[in-house]
């Protein structure tokens, strides 16, 4: 299945802990390391670290409430792992 989802008028998206799961899966599976994936998408390691790890960072003292992230960067995530920008953003199975 193929799905097109234009994300251009789309400044940037919530990110919640199964986006972060959904991440992390995705990761694993392309066999990349937070290290690999940070150089391949040109953002840190801690950026990396936050989108699987959301909950540690956030509602803590001067820090928001809630994660965005940019479609630049999910775009970027996406052609990384060889996948969809929908894959993070909804549950969607291309295995099928």
């Amino acid at each position: 299945m193929n799905i097109i989802v234009d994300v251009t008028p789309i400044a940037a998206f919530r990110w919640n802990e199964e986006n972060a799961q959904k991440l992390r899966e995705l990761r694993e599976k392309a066999g990349y390391s937070r290290q690999k994936l940070s150089e391949e998408v040109g953002v840190s390691v801690a950026y990396i670290q936050q989108l699987e790890t959301p909950h540690v960072f956030l509602k803590k003292p001067k820090k928001p409430d809630q994660m965005t992230v940019s479609t630049e960067i999910l775009e970027k995530l996406c052609a990384a792992l060889n996948g969809e920008i929908t894959a993070l953003i909804w549950d969607v199975d291309y295995e099928a």
